[in-house]
């Protein structure tokens, strides 16, 4: 069930208090609650999805011990994909890519180095990899990409395409969950706009599933904030009318929006 915390306006003065809509996973998504609550907005918890670790297939495993290069694509490829791959990450020759500041931090704790892209997502990810690679000689044997079952393919279409080796690991899949209409209701239906934070094309496209479910009209009064031009344009076919892109999916790139509301 959704929860919601904050007022839409502020006792002691006229001006309206932003309120955000958070649809991340439910970890996620009172993190970021309480992280807001703090920063003086206001804010309501629409977890949208499930995150479910995976097992990994041992022939999946066996390929790693050839890897030289380590991507992980989310903080969540950390959280359950680490401990397949850590001995592998600690080696002196391995080079290990994160998707964004939170992931290399969470690395960062469990003791390993790695670098982000300014641009966090898959994009910045293969750009900062090319940057790497001077010339053929330190092209990567192979690459592993930790990852979630399914989500986008650019990353290893494009490696792929380069004639560079990939192996994908799975360690978690996203599930959405059922949503009742009482908690939509309580997220979308208010009297002022929200700002609805969207980290995934597979997220918004739930949260329109969510809304024609329950005949939500959402796409006139409220914004979206959006990671990516990609996903933006998803929203702008979608018909939602008032779009913000962040500069990425991440606490920060939202923080950045929401400081420059007035």
């Amino acid at each position: 069930m959704a929860s919601e915390h904050g007022r839409s306006r502020d006792p002691y003065r006229s001006k309206i208090v932003t309120h955000v809509v958070l649809t991340r996973a439910e970890p996620d998504a009172k993190r970021l609650l309480d992280l807001l609550l703090e920063r003086g907005f206001a804010a309501t918890a629409l977890p949208l999805l499930k995150i479910e670790p995976l097992a990994i297939a041992s022939a999946v495993e066996a390929e790693l011990e050839h890897s030289t290069v380590f991507i992980f694509t989310s903080a969540n490829a950390v959280t359950h994909g680490l401990s397949f791959v850590l001995s592998a990450c600690q080696r002196a020759s391995t080079k290990v890519l994160a998707v964004g500041r939170k992931t290399r931090e969470q690395l960062a704790d469990q003791g390993i180095d790695a670098s982000s892209p300014d641009r966090e997502d898959s994009e910045g990810l293969l750009e900062l990899l090319a940057s790497t690679q001077s010339d053929s000689s330190q092209l990567p044997n192979r690459i592993a990409l930790i990852k979630g079952e399914g989500g986008r393919d650019l990353l290893s279409t494009s490696l792929n395409e380069q004639g560079l080796s990939v192996v994908e690991v799975n360690c978690y899949r996203r599930v959405w969950p059922s949503v009742s209409q009482s908690t939509v209701l309580q997220a979308l239906e208010s009297q002022e706009p929200r700002y609805i934070h969207i980290a995934s094309g597979e997220t918004l496209s739930r949260l329109e599933e969510l809304c024609a479910l329950y005949g939500v009209s959402a796409h006139e009064k409220h914004t979206v904030i959006l990671p990516s031009g990609r996903v933006e344009s998803q929203a702008r076919e979608l018909g939602w009318q008032s779009r913000i892109v962040a500069a990425g999916a991440s606490d920060d790139a939202l923080l950045e929006v929401l400081s420059t509301l007035s």
